[in-house]
């Protein structure tokens, strides 16, 4: 095997071990700051286009920029991570399931109400999309429970680094007792919590690409493919709890397969907004009208959160 080679399979197994042992707080805090800005974003955009007639319509993107700083500072400063980053991550979370509460609210105030239900839930406010932004917020409260992400000398024996991080987690379970949640969280004992969090934002993920698309009459076979794919993902999630082999075999495939699809379906968002009278000269009125330009990659941000469900531990493995 080539030098090139043999050093990327050594970080990559050291990557993979540190995902193990709970040491990701910095690539946590990245993920974190890059979902705060899409689904700030999509929160702007779907405001914009019902004017900001509430002043709690402005508040998802009003926590966007300091969630974003938070998560960027994470990733230099553990302090950001620890203190202030799940702060606003809890915001994030109790800002969410307020906008469900008013989106199903302005869904109920429409002609009909639920009476007229498939309709008033698409052309409505959108109904599973405050929830989805909760993904912010369990990014964020993960990234300050979780350790800190050592940078690792290329030269470090395989081996040798095993026997040294093994020795690690087991003086820290020896000071602080593995029965904890918040220990058992930062030592990346969390398979099977992950994985059902990972199931029920697929379902809302899946749910709300349903909506969306059928307000544009699904006149393309690819928007189903959200559809399609969030079942199988979900149950996917739902067997990594019960199966360690599920976990480390169909999980992988599927969060891959639910990553992807939301990568093409930016793409195609993308090529959406283009093809719009006046295109990216048009930005504002487009990017505002157009189908939402993020909303994929909140699909893909599902597969992300299957990938970390299937490389982290089962709960109280050792």
């Amino acid at each position: 095997m080539r030098p090139g080679m043999r050093a990327v399979r050594r970080e990559l197994k050291l990557a993979r071990r540190d995902l193990r042992e709970g040491r990701f707080d910095r690539s946590m805090a990245l993920m974190t700051a890059f979902a705060a800005l899409v689904s700030g974003w999509e929160a702007y955009a779907q405001h914009l286009r019902g004017a900001f007639s509430h002043w709690l319509m402005w508040t998802p993107v009003w926590l966007t920029p300091p969630t974003v700083l938070a998560g960027l500072g994470g990733v230099v400063r553990p302090r950001i991570a620890q203190r202030l980053l799940p702060l606003l991550a809890a915001a994030t979370l109790a800002d969410g399931v307020v906008g469900f509460v008013f989106h199903v609210r302005g869904i109920q105030r429409l002609p009909g109400g639920f009476k007229l239900g498939q309709y008033n839930v698409v052309i409505g406010p959108p109904i599973f999309a405050p929830l989805l932004m909760c993904t912010v917020g369990v990014l964020g409260l993960l990234a300050g429970v979780l350790r800190r992400e050592r940078l690792t000398p290329r030269r470090w024996d395989i081996a040798l680094a095993d026997r040294l991080l093994d020795s690690a987690a087991t003086a820290h379970a020896d000071q602080t007792g593995t029965r904890g949640v918040t220990v058992r969280l930062a030592h990346g004992q969390f398979q099977r919590t992950m994985a059902l969090l990972t199931a029920f934002f697929a379902v809302l993920a899946g749910g709300e690409a349903y909506f969306e698309h059928l307000r544009g009459s699904f006149n393309r076979r690819v928007m189903w493919t959200p559809v399609w794919l969030a079942p199988p993902m979900a149950a996917a999630c739902v067997s990594a709890m019960f199966s360690r082999r599920a976990a480390r075999s169909v999980l992988p495939f599927a969060s891959a397969v639910t990553f992807l699809d939301g990568m093409l379906g930016f793409v195609l968002h993308v090529q959406g907004i283009q093809r719009m009278p006046g295109g990216f000269r048009n930005l504002q009125f487009n990017f505002t009208m157009g189908p939402p330009l993020f909303a994929p990659l909140l699909f893909s941000s599902v597969g992300l959160l299957g990938f970390i469900a299937a490389l982290i531990r089962r709960d109280g493995e050792r």
